[in-house]
Parts: C-alpha cells; sequence; structure tokens
C-alpha cells in the first residue's frame, strides 16, 4: 500500500513575485509558441525552469531563485489543500484534492496503478532535467477511492494563493495540523492510487530513485523514494474525465466514408451552425465526425462491437478503441503512423475541432468518460491508446515545487 507524507515544499515569495506571472498549465499541454509566451510573462516564470532552455541553464536559475528568495522552503512539513473552481455548460464547480507526498512503486507491484503507455523519448528529456535540477516542479495527478469523501471533509483556513486562470480559480490551502495530517496519511495507506495524468513523471521518477540509489546506495528515508502528487478521489463529483478528440489529415475522406458503411449506422446529420454541445450528447458506441459543412454521428453496428468485445471486454468500453479498432479494419489506417506523419491533432474540446477543421480534414469526437473506467482498465492490466482522457482543469504548475536531490525525509508521524 502507499506510504504518503507531509513535505517541505518550496514556494514562491509573494513578496517578490506576482503568482499569477509565474504559475503556469502543465507543460505537456501547451505548443511552442505558447511556451515562450510564458517564458515573456516574467522572468520568473514556472516553463524557465520546467521547460528551460538548457538543463543546466534550469539549474544555474534555480540556484540564483533560491538564493535571492525567489522561492522559500517551507518552514515544517505540511500537506497541501487544493480547491479548484471552474465553469462548464454555464455553471460552477469545484473540486477538491489534497498534494503530498507518494512513496514511488514500480507499476508492477499494483500499488500505483497506470492506465496509458510511456514514450521513451519523453521520459530521457524529463530525466536529463531531474537530474539536473534535482526537483519536481509539477505534480502526478493520481487518483484513490473514497466513497464518503472523507478526505475532503476538512475546511482549511491558512490560504497561501488565489489564482485566476481561464475563468478558473485555483486555491492552495496550507495544512500542518498534525491530526489532519494523521488522519488524511493514514486513509491513504490502505488505497491504491491511479494515474490520471502525469504517467511520463511518475516513469522519470522510478528511473530516478534507481540514478540516485546508485549514486548514495538505497535508503528508505532518502527524498527520492517519493514522488509529489495532486490526489483526489474518484468518487469526487466534480472530476470530469473528458475525452480527447482528434482531427486526422487524410488524403482520401470520401474513401474513409464510405469504408464504415460495414460497420457503422449513420444515426443523424446537422450543419455545424446548429451544433450545441448540450444538445449533442453522444452515447456509447457513438462518435461524431466533422466536416466543414457537416457533423455526422455514427454508431458502431452491434455485431462488429461484439467482436471488437471478444478481443478485449475491458478496452472495449471505450468508444476511442472501438475506433481505433475500426479504422485499422476498414481503412488500414493506423494512428501511431499518422502521429509520425504529423496527420492527426488532439483537442480537447469540440469547439476547438470544429475551430481548427481545414480543407483535407475530419475531425473525430467521442462522448464523455466516468473515471471508474479508468479503475477497471488500471485493475486489469490495460492500457488505454494514447491521449484517451483529459481531466478537467488541469493543476497548474509552480504553485509547490518538491525536492528530490538526496536529503533525508527524517520527520516523524
Amino acid at each position: 500500500m502507499p506510504e504518503c507524507l507531509p513535505f517541505l515544499g518550496w514556494r514562491y515569495n509573494s513578496q517578490k513575485v506576482n503568482i499569477e506571472a509565474v504559475v503556469a498549465p502543465p507543460y505537456d499541454v501547451v505548443t511552442e509558441e505558447e511556451k515562450v509566451l510564458y517564458w515573456k510573462k516574467s522572468p520568473y516564470n514556472i516553463f524557465h525552469l520546467e521547460l528551460p532552455e538548457s538543463y543546466q541553464k534550469a539549474k544555474l536559475l534555480l540556484e540564483n531563485w533560491i538564493n535571492s528568495q525567489i522561492l522559500l522552503k517551507e518552514p515544517q512539513p505540511c500537506l497541501y489543500f487544493y480547491e479548484l473552481s471552474f465553469p462548464k455548460k454555464e455553471m460552477m464547480f469545484s473540486r477538491k484534492g489534497w498534494i503530498l507526498l507518494v512513496k514511488l512503486h514500480p507499476f508492477e507491484e499494483g500499488v500505483v496503478l497506470p492506465h496509458e503507455k510511456v514514450f521513451p523519448k519523453v521520459t530521457e528529456d524529463r530525466f536529463e532535467l531531474l537530474k539536473a535540477t534535482g526537483f519536481q516542479f509539477s505534480q502526478v495527478f493520481g487518483l484513490y477511492e473514497d466513497p464518503t469523501l472523507k478526505t475532503l471533509s476538512y475546511n482549511p483556513t491558512d490560504l497561501l494563493y488565489e489564482v485566476s486562470y481561464q475563468e478558473q480559480t485555483h486555491r492552495l490551502y496550507k495544512v500542518s495540523d498534525l491530526e489532519v495530517i494523521q488522519e488524511v496519511v493514514a486513509y491513504l495507506k490502505d488505497q491504491k492510487i491511479y494515474i490520471a495524468d502525469g504517467h511520463h513523471r511518475y516513469t522519470t521518477a522510478l528511473r530516478y530513485k534507481e540514478y540516485m540509489e546508485n549514486l548514495l546506495r538505497k535508503n528508505n528515508q532518502k527524498d527520492y523514494n517519493y514522488i509529489a502528487m495532486y490526489v483526489c478521489p474518484i468518487e469526487e463529483p466534480n472530476l470530469l474525465m473528458l475525452p480527447t478528440h482528434r482531427v486526422y489529415r487524410l488524403d482520401d475522406i470520401e474513401g474513409f466514408l464510405k469504408s464504415l458503411e460495414n460497420f457503422t449506422e449513420k444515426i443523424m446529420s446537422v450543419e455545424p451552425i446548429n451544433f450545441s454541445e448540450n444538445l449533442f450528447k453522444l452515447k456509447e458506441r457513438e462518435f461524431g465526425l466533422c466536416l466543414k459543412d457537416k457533423i455526422m454521428v455514427f454508431r458502431i453496428k452491434d455485431e462488429v462491437y461484439e467482436r471488437f468485445k471478444q478481443k478485449d471486454p475491458v478496452l472495449a468500453n471505450l468508444t476511442l478503441y472501438n475506433f481505433l479498432s475500426l479504422m485499422e479494419e476498414a481503412f488500414q489506417m493506423d494512428e501511431e503512423i499518422l502521429k509520425e506523419k504529423k496527420q492527426v491533432r488532439f483537442l480537447s474540446k469540440v469547439e476547438e475541432v470544429l475551430k481548427n477543421l481545414k480543407p483535407g480534414d475530419i475531425g473525430v469526437i467521442f462522448p464523455e468518460l466516468s473515471p471508474l473506467i479508468l479503475k477497471e482498465v488500471a485493475l486489469q492490466g490495460k492500457r488505454m491508446p494514447h491521449k484517451s482522457t483529459f481531466f478537467y482543469p488541469k493543476v497548474l504548475t509552480g504553485l509547490v515545487l518538491n525536492e528530490v536531490s538526496g536529503k533525508n525525509l527524517d520527520f516523524n508521524l
């Protein structure tokens, strides 16, 4: 079972920086152009460390920021309570969770469970940055089970930051009360943690732990045995696990549509101008195909679905998995190859799909997902297709940093 701990986080000194100018979204959801905009936002923006010009420059900047007290170390171990308010379909929601340390476990131990594949090229970059700096600048997003939401029943008062970002409000509280820390940590000790976002960060941390053990020998008290995670109950009512939609650049769109006839049934067709996400509710086994002049809804035929289900009864619960299987079977088209050719884009919002369509493009939109599907996939040791899920909203990068340079965690609960 995971061992969770409070920690001595490093945070921006609000007396020296404007916190809204120095935080950023997760590094893996921004374009190169957006990265540069964040660099320009402030000389202290977290992307100067998380997405640096070079690993050595990140190391030097980090040392400078610490020496000049741009970053300050927490005086005593604590947990961080994270409250995130956001609009969705003209309503306001609030999601709550914790930032804390989680002991690293290889995936095969079945304690921390993944649901997506990782790509070595990405982990190589993250590993080199971690070696150079000895810091984790952002958190893995993990889920755990708490049907009564006991772990979210606290009302912290020590507000550190309140950040407005894209119609969202992010509030970070410090919790130093030993009794509360003990209760939260004790509850999580009996839980599995399912990775929602951050598979590459977690895999990198495992590799870094092995690297540090080779340097300093194994020592369970060292900080590199842990990773900072943002964790939230699967049962949190405002936990939104959205699908990731696609825009494909195809040579023969008409041929692709023709090939679908033996596999799907067309349910409806509307003009984009009449599209409304509130009224346009896709169901399981349904997907939408978007062209410049129309949106068509298809449903996978019963006999085709049964065939996919026999192949993999767990992943067949994902419309994306079925669609990708259909692409390969009906059109001999592999999404991995399309990615290599830069013929696929991944978008989280339907309106972005419609807005980004160009001649020769076809958009594909998918139904919403339940986090329970992620749990089932992870428990069965399966892996969802790449870019299956989009947890919304994302946790901001830069609110709290975690040092893993080889220091002892010598505090006890």
